[in-house]
């Protein structure tokens, strides 16, 4: 029963490794499947504590202030777009500033953890909608629809299996790299998806496109589940290699799924990757 278990849970790591898209660090991880930043942090138990209480709430004070300088360094690392980096983007003192403050409002997940006798370490999170929200410029988007119009939310915007309901992208074997705010190309470098095709609101609070592992992990996906179109990419474009070209021959099917089911607008896309 015992080796039973161990399997089960082995599996169940696995799987869940499987489905990650990201980046994964010593002390936390950069997910773009599920558009979360984490980091961990170790605080150790001074030596001046009178008492067990003093010493747990001293090492967890020191844990978590270590996880937010730990989460400062990887949002860093965080790809905007084909051109940009959070790295980039920090030069910016307001722009920092700002990305600091959504850092702090990180939330602790699980409970913390003794490594030793003497130490004890946290994990903190931070959504990537946070981040979105202060990187994203203010205008370039599809405009919010009118007062008393229907906006995109999770439950208008929910796939059906009438039409199409989402656009998958092929992009295996073609060195994609994941990123906040990715576009779609076509051969002669025109956007067929970009900021143009979405509200900031939206893009900013689900994010511009999914990303999975695998076609079959692509169609089960939520964005696009029911009867997505599929089209094969055909090169990954930009200097952090985040867009991704398709055929030109293959532009008029996505235009005109978004036209008739607003595929686009909605942001129902998924890139497969390896």
């Amino acid at each position: 029963m015992k080796h039973l278990f161990i399997l089960l849970f082995s599996l169940a790591f696995l799987m869940g490794q499987s489905s990650f898209v990201g980046e994964q660090f010593d002390r936390g991880s950069i997910n773009y499947s599920e558009r979360t930043i984490q980091a961990t942090g170790i605080g150790f138990i001074p030596e001046n504590v009178i008492n067990a209480g003093q010493a747990r709430r001293a090492a967890l004070r020191i844990a978590k202030q270590d996880a937010m300088r730990q989460l400062i360094e990887i949002v860093n690392g965080v790809v905007v777009t084909s051109e940009t980096t959070m790295s980039n983007a920090m030069f910016d003192d307001v722009i920092k500033s700002r990305v600091q403050g959504a850092i702090r409002g990180a939330r602790q997940i699980g409970e913390p953890r003794y490594i030793s006798v003497t130490s004890i370490e946290v994990t903190y999170e931070v959504p990537m909608g946070g981040i979105a929200d202060v990187i994203t410029p203010p205008t370039g988007f599809l405009s919010a629809p009118a007062a008393g119009g229907t906006a995109p939310s999770a439950e208008t915007a929910a796939p059906t299996t009438s039409g199409i309901t989402g656009l998958i992208i092929d992009v295996r074997g073609l060195n994609l790299r994941p990123a906040m705010s990715p576009r779609i190309l076509d051969q002669n470098g025109g956007v067929v998806y970009g900021p143009g095709n979405y509200t900031r609101e939206y893009a900013v609070q689900n994010g511009v496109a999914g990303y999975a592992k695998g076609l079959d992990r692509a169609r089960a996906d939520e964005r696009v589940k029911g009867n997505p179109l599929v089209i094969k990419g055909i090169s990954a474009s930009g200097t952090n290699k985040v867009d991704v070209v398709i055929a030109n021959a293959d532009v008029m099917k996505i235009q005109s799924a978004n036209s008739t089911n607003g595929i686009l607008r909605d942001c129902r896309v998924v890139f497969v990757l390896d």
